[in-house]
């Protein structure tokens, strides 16, 4: 298709269809040479899909624990804060002791605060991944972030070598994200030993001290890798690893249930493409709200 031949089709296609076709737009010479229309098309796309992640999204509820803690050291984030009499009382040193003097940090607050479970995102953006199936995983990664925006949550994306689109730590916006996502360049290789590599020293860099659980990773593949090893040594590695198989091709069925299987994990199916945003959103959510997601 020529340049003239292409202009016209993008004039004329919906904002869902330049998502979906962005990464083979972006990679022609044309378009190499016009960086206001690249970044034009690359807008157009980030908003179709954030425009699709919202319809997906429900109401954002967020998590809570229970917690007790010392009236001075309430955390920023507490909730609902009432004072713990039985708790206050029950080992108060000022009680019958006049030579104790009574402190602030006597008084134990019970209050409720979000509930943070660290979870590492580890995706394929190979050449068999383009298309439909990327758009639809930036919808899927963008409803995780848009309803759980200041968890841990890292983000590897991988193909030829992966890239660390976010540390878990790190504070960023949803736009912000998937503008990051959209400049990865999908190439022919898929290094899904690189990928998990990857996401495993982002496991590493997760904040431990408030996590009530150790950091889950779900991966987003579909079961191929044509470089690297195999990499179904590194599935018990993880403290727990869920995967999610797109397409329904068998032959990479038996890596995807030995990775989830040595990760603790589930495998999970999705062989419509439509279907990926909302699996993605309840597995997260499910595991961000503590429950088990494990066996396969």
């Amino acid at each position: 298709m020529g340049d003239e031949e292409m202009l016209i089709e993008l004039e004329n296609a919906s904002n869902w269809d330049v998502a979906t076709r962005y990464h083979e737009f972006k990679t022609k010479p044309f378009l190499k040479k016009d960086e206001r229309l690249r970044d034009h098309l690359r807008n157009i796309s980030r908003d179709a899909i954030l425009d699709r992640a919202k319809a997906i999204l429900g109401q954002v509820v967020r998590p809570l624990k229970r917690d007790v803690a010392p009236l001075d050291q309430l955390p920023v984030d507490a909730l609902g804060a009432e004072l713990d009499l039985e708790a206050t009382l029950e080992d108060a040193p000022w009680i019958g002791v006049k030579s104790v003097p009574f402190q602030v940090h006597d008084l134990l607050m019970e209050f409720q605060r979000p509930r943070q479970n660290a979870i590492i995102l580890c995706v394929d953006t190979s050449l068999s991944m383009t298309g439909d199936k990327l758009a639809l995983t930036a919808v899927a990664l963008a409803v995780v972030l848009l309803q759980f925006p200041e968890d841990p949550i890292g983000i590897i994306a991988f193909e030829n070598q992966a890239r660390v689109l976010k540390h878990p730590t790190e504070q960023i916006g949803i736009d912000e994200l998937l503008v990051r996502f959209l400049d990865v360049p999908a190439q022919g290789y898929t290094h899904l030993e690189a990928g998990m590599k990857s996401a495993l020293r982002l496991v590493d860099e997760v904040p431990r001290a408030q996590l009530d659980r150790p950091p889950s990773t779900v991966l987003l593949t579909d079961g191929k890798y044509t470089a690297g090893r195999d990499p179904g040594y590194l599935g018990g590695r993880f403290p727990h690893l869920l995967v999610l198989k797109m397409g329904n091709e068998r032959a990479s069925r038996s890596l995807c249930r030995e990775l989830a299987h040595k990760g603790g994990g589930q495998l999970r199916e999705i062989e419509n493409l439509v279907d990926l945003p909302q699996t993605m959103y309840s597995v997260v959510k499910s595991l961000l709200r503590g429950r088990d997601l494990t066996g396969t």
